[in-house]
């Protein structure tokens, strides 16, 4: 008797609770709800989104739970001003809904990722303190003794983030956080690849070396082919 297939696990589709937390989101990311707008009343709401009262009561729950809106009795729903840590949240959670709608896949992320780290090698060029290079470079002796790929995910991650911190611009490190979550199971899957680790390692201390030098031009490059050589791991997808 011949042996079963093995079928891959369906992509489950969004919740229509998750999709109106996705349309909530890109309202207050384009400016459409701005902090103090008060949001339309559950019965509104559902009626405009062709959902039940139960489905908008669950979104605002989840963004009320973030920090995205604030619910007081009497006065419905209100849009906050979110910290940094709750728009590396926002952000994150937008980009799980937009990965699960394929709205969103690898090719775009990592567009964004060249875009945003091959300027953040320059910039920390130019501003990285003889501490910061330090860290740096525990960093990666660090991720060059790891076996783990859990934890030379994280140290990877760290070295990332630190060039950020680098740039003396905090923005930067909100932005490179918010695609944290994304990132770390990227990391997770090429790390996975026997000899992927020591190529990044590899590849680290030349970012580095070109940051120590102060050498702005060798850091773009060494950050590009650095980006470059994690593209094949990215797939048609962003990792769930």
């Amino acid at each position: 008797m011949a042996e079963a297939a093995a079928f891959q696990q369906l992509a489950r589709d969004p919740s229509l609770a998750e999709r109106v937390t996705l349309a909530l989101m890109d309202s207050i990311a384009s400016g459409r709800l701005s902090p103090g707008d008060r949001l339309p009343s559950e019965r509104d709401l559902g009626e405009q989104f062709g959902v039940s009262r139960t489905v908008v009561r669950e979104a605002v729950r989840g963004l009320q739970a973030r920090g995205v809106l604030r619910v007081r009795p009497g006065r419905g729903a209100e849009v906050v001003a979110p910290g940094a840590s709750q728009l590396t949240e926002t952000f994150t959670l937008f980009l799980r809904g937009a990965n699960t709608q394929h709205v969103i896949g690898g090719e775009q992320i990592s567009e964004v990722r060249e875009t945003l780290e091959i300027r953040l090698a320059e910039l920390a060029c130019r501003r990285a303190t003889r501490e910061d290079l330090a860290q740096m470079e525990a960093a990666i002796a660090a991720m060059a003794e790891e076996n783990d790929v859990e934890r030379a995910s994280a140290y990877d991650m760290k070295f990332h983030r630190l060039i950020a911190s680098a740039t003396k611009n905090m923005l930067f490190v909100v932005l490179l956080d918010s695609l944290g979550d994304v990132l770390l199971q990227l990391r997770r899957r090429s790390l996975s690849v026997h000899g992927r680790r020591d190529g990044a390692v590899a590849e680290h201390r030349r970012i580095l070396d070109a940051l120590t030098a102060g050498d702005v031009a060798a850091a773009r490059a060494a950050m590009a082919d650095h980006l470059a050589g994690s593209r094949p791991y990215y797939g048609r997808r962003v990792p769930a």
